[in-house]
């Protein structure tokens, strides 16, 4: 496999890599996020049992009388995936430098001053999901 081969394939290989999801304006962001009300294992295992009767898949007793596990099967997934989410998880952002740009006030002897600046290196955040 000559140079060329293996340029060709590592472009292939990102070729296939999904787009990021277009960012969306911070401010629509941070009103969105206010209305937000958290996850719930409750409704989001409803919604999967509705989804599931959609489908034709059952959720109520199996018709030779025994326990349909399914609608239990899928509360202890969604459980276990919000609690890993909750606890485990370590969320890492970083914002480019000059993204976040600040005004400030100050005064001395000579009088009001105005400062604008802005971060010049990348910066990081951490966050969880509680």
């Amino acid at each position: 496999m000559g140079i060329r081969q293996i340029c060709e394939t590592i472009g292939n290989l990102f070729s296939n890599v999904r787009p990021p999801f277009p960012q969306l304006p911070r401010t629509l962001l941070v009103c969105s996020m206010i209305k937000r009300p958290g996850l719930s294992t409750i409704t989001s295992v409803s919604n999967i049992v509705k989804d599931l009767n959609k489908l034709g898949i059952p959720t109520g007793p199996m018709p030779e009388g025994c326990d349909n596990m399914t609608v239990g099967y899928e509360y202890a997934l969604v459980n276990e995936i919000y609690r890993a989410g909750k606890e485990d998880a370590s969320i890492q952002v970083g914002g480019q430098p000059w993204s976040i740009m600040f005004t400030a006030f100050g005064g001395n002897e000579g009088g009001p001053i105005v400062v604008q600046g802005g971060n010049d290196t990348e910066g990081f955040g951490e966050a969880d999901l509680k």
